[in-house]
This record gives C-alpha cells, structure tokens and sequence, in this order.
C-alpha cells in the first residue's frame, strides 16, 4: 500500500520523483466526489489515499519537494465539499457527537503546533457553537 511505503522518506521521494502523486491526488479527488454523489463511497480508501498525501506533504521538507498547486487545488475544493458540515450530517455514521470530536481534535492540533492553549480554548467554543 501507497500509504505504507510513503511512512519513510525514501517512499516519499520514490513517489514525488515518479510524479506518482498527481495520480494520487486524482484518484482521492474523484473517491470524494462519488461519495458525497451517492453516499456510499469508499471512506476506507479515502482515508488511505488521504494518508499518503499527508505523508508526502509532511515530509517535503526531508524530501526537497515542492508540491505543484495546480494539482492540489482541486484536492482542497474537493476536501472543502466533503467537509461540508450538511454534507457530513448526512452521512448515517457521523452525528453531532462526531462533530464535537472533530472539534477537540482540531483545537489539540492547533495547540501541539505551538498556538496558546487559551488561544486554542476560544477556538473549540467557537467551533462548537458553530455546529450547535
């Protein structure tokens, strides 16, 4: 798995030289699009592909890689969508409570990235008081 192989630098470098990314990207563009059309998409291979993104643009500082925008762009419109709080609430496994986790784990992603704990504290309420 793509995912796998990407969790050491060496994968990382194997796919961003191959361009083997770009297909990535375009394979996780159109698994999100078809799961917000009919509602049953493949979330496992979502995350999958999500993951070996990640990891590629974590470690594109170890790797000297500079990831192409253009490529990206529709990646964030698509992530944008499939974010969408309607969008979320219509899927059967994920609720208000989900919402409330999502926002914790947000708020302790900001705060391990060096943003003042009473910083991160305002953000968590206004996070859930927007999905209240």
């Amino acid at each position: 798995m793509l995912c796998q192989i990407t969790l050491k630098d060496e994968g990382c470098e194997l796919l961003a030289a191959s361009r083997g990314y770009i297909a990535v990207v375009e394979c996780l563009v159109k698994l999100i699009q078809s799961d917000g059309q009919n509602g049953e998409g493949d979330s496992g291979s979502i995350f999958l592909a999500c993951d070996t993104v990640m990891n590629i643009l974590l470690k594109r500082e170890n790797i000297r890689f500079s990831p192409e925008m253009s490529t990206f762009s529709s990646l964030l419109k698509a992530l944008a969508y499939w974010a969408d709080e309607e969008a979320l609430l219509k899927q059967p496994s994920f609720n208000a409570s989900s919402l409330d986790s999502l926002a914790g784990l947000i708020a302790r992603s900001l705060s391990s990235s060096g943003l003042d704990t009473s910083d991160t504290a305002d953000l968590l309420e206004l996070i859930t008081a927007g999905y209240s």
